[in-house]
């Protein structure tokens, strides 16, 4: 469900409203009023004015008190000096332990008037139906007021999301001076730092791959020039660690202009079949599937195959195999070897950048940047990488594209 806060915020002013409503309406249906002090005095004054004297007979009095009194929505009752009860109208009100009264007047004669509590009171329902609707219009108003408080965390949830995601900026903007205004600025001051500090990490290992370039460089020379000088097996090693290192820098500059410009992918449609040939070609890996289309950037596609086919030349073993399915809008490079495969609990780990096997020496089993630029390629084309151990043994890597809209 989304906008789960939106709706907790929502339901508590609600339920707020509508349990104060409850207990207002019940509040208002229990308590019960009494009629006016005054307005019983006078009413009293009146009966006592009206009635017979106390020595006409008791019928005579009980007729006249019934006559004055049998409209009025309350009880009353007549009692004669000696406490014997005359009339009563509702029900009857006891001398000493009856229901509590709210008014007695003793008349010269010593007769007494007793008025209680009235008996049932009509309730209007004018004041309930004005509870339900105000709680109804303060249930409305309070819609814009929850979406904007929950929009604005939504906001700042959404932006950390995207920050998790690498997307370093991304800012809040900062309205008023609330709380939430001051997690705006905390959260954009954090995203500065942190972009600050990618970026100079980004530019150190440009700058110190970039300079690498040129003792390589000297070094390739000297030992040009070396020639028939050296030993045979040192020159191929110095070779060979020279070439190491030179693959290294380039793949430490590529990374580091892929974060840099993620966005500079200079894509074209590319025959996918025919480039696997030719990357194939000096690892005799064996080529299969249709001839399909994708939209790529060259450069970084011939660089993604054959990190792929190093990597399996390096650590699987022979032979080594291409094969392209299409599953729908998808294209599905598959780059097999028949090795040991990977560890179980390496495999999590194999797209991290110089990622090493626990235990294992310096210089064989590291992963350097080679399938880390795998990946980063893949994404930076939309399309993803992930490992696989087939039931037959060795190791696949599994790298998805888009397929071409006009293939």
């Amino acid at each position: 469900m989304r906008h789960k806060l939106y709706w907790q915020i929502y339901f508590t002013v609600v339920g707020s409203l509508v349990l104060f409503a409850l207990l207002a309406g019940l509040l208002y249906q229990w308590h019960d009023d009494p009629p006016p002090r005054r307005l019983i005095h006078g009413t009293a004054n009146l009966l006592a004015a009206a009635l017979p004297p106390a020595d006409r007979p008791i019928s005579e009095q009980a007729a006249v008190f019934t006559q004055l009194t049998q409209e009025f929505d309350i009880p009353i009752s007549l009692y004669a000096a000696n406490g014997q009860m005359i009339a009563s109208v509702g029900e009857p009100l006891e001398l000493r332990r009856g229901k509590p009264r709210i008014f007695q007047l003793r008349l010269p004669d010593q007769r007494l008037i007793l008025v209680g509590r009235p008996a049932h009171r009509e309730k209007s329902p004018g004041l309930l139906a004005g509870f339900a609707m105000l709680a109804l219009a303060i249930a409305i108003a309070a819609i814009p007021l929850a979406r904007k408080l929950s929009r604005r965390l939504e906001a700042l949830a959404n932006q950390l999301d995207a920050l998790g995601e690498g997307n370093f900026s991304v800012r809040l903007p900062v309205h008023g001076k609330d709380e939430v205004s001051r997690l705006s600025i905390r959260f954009n001051r954090a995203a500065e730092q942190i972009a600050e500090l990618l970026n100079a990490h980004k530019n150190l290992l440009a700058h110190a791959s970039h300079e690498l370039r040129s003792p390589l460089a000297r070094l390739q020379m000297a030992a040009t020039l070396l020639g028939d000088h050296a030993p045979a097996h040192l020159q191929k090693e110095l070779s060979q660690n020279i070439s190491e290192l030179n693959e290294l820098v380039e793949e430490i500059l590529l990374m580091s202009r892929l974060d840099a410009r993620p966005e500079s992918l200079q894509t074209q449609r590319l025959d996918l079949l025919e480039l696997c040939q030719i990357e194939a070609a000096p690892f005799q890996a064996s080529v299969a599937g249709p001839n399909t289309e994708i939209e790529a950037d060259p450069r970084l596609l011939k660089r993604l195959i054959r990190n792929l086919l190093e990597n399996a030349n390096r650590y699987g073993a022979a032979p080594l195999s291409i094969r392209i399915d299409i599953e729908a809008d998808w294209v599905r490079l598959n780059v097999c070897d028949q090795g040991a495969g990977i560890a179980a609990a390496a495999q999590p780990h194999i797209f991290e950048p110089f990622y090493r096997p626990p235990g294992t020496p310096e210089g064989k089993g590291g992963h350097g940047l080679g399938l880390a630029l795998v990946k980063r390629i893949a994404e930076h084309h939309g399309g993803n990488v992930e490992y696989q151990s087939p039931a037959s043994g060795g190791s696949c890597f599994k790298v998805s594209f888009k397929r071409s809209t006009q293939a």
